[in-house]
């Protein structure tokens, strides 16, 4: 029988709202840090790791492995050599972010869609 609920889709796309979140909080932790002496660019590292996913031959949701926890969105700070941080582009990487979010909940939505439609037998 073929599943429409897929939890390894709706867990990877869990992780990736985490992390455009955690992303929206890291930029405007260095848009408010600017213009502070020593300060040092927050970021956020996902995805990195979920690409890994690809490299190691599971590609799809599918074939995920079933703990996700190592691909959990953690915050990174510079080692110092990127130099200040640059208001336009911390501005460009939040419009980039909010974009992508908005994609993020589009996806998730139509998951949660599918869910609902098997739950009702396919009756709105």
């Amino acid at each position: 029988m073929i599943s429409v609920v897929d939890n390894n889709l709706t867990a990877l796309l869990s992780l990736a709202l985490d992390a455009a979140q955690m992303r929206q909080q890291a930029i405007a932790q260095n848009i408010a840090n600017v213009n502070t002496p020593g300060y040092r660019r927050v970021s956020v590292s996902f995805e990195q790791r979920i690409a890994q996913l690809t490299r190691n031959g599971t590609g799809s949701a599918a074939q995920m492995p079933p703990d996700l926890s190592y691909y959990r969105p953690k915050i990174e700070y510079a080692t110092g050599v990127e130099g200040p941080v640059q208001l336009d582009q911390e501005l460009a990487d939040m419009s980039e972010t909010v974009l992508h979010h908005q994609a993020l909940l589009k996806a998730l939505n139509k998951q949660l869609e599918l869910i609902g439609l098997a739950i009702n037998e396919g009756r709105r």
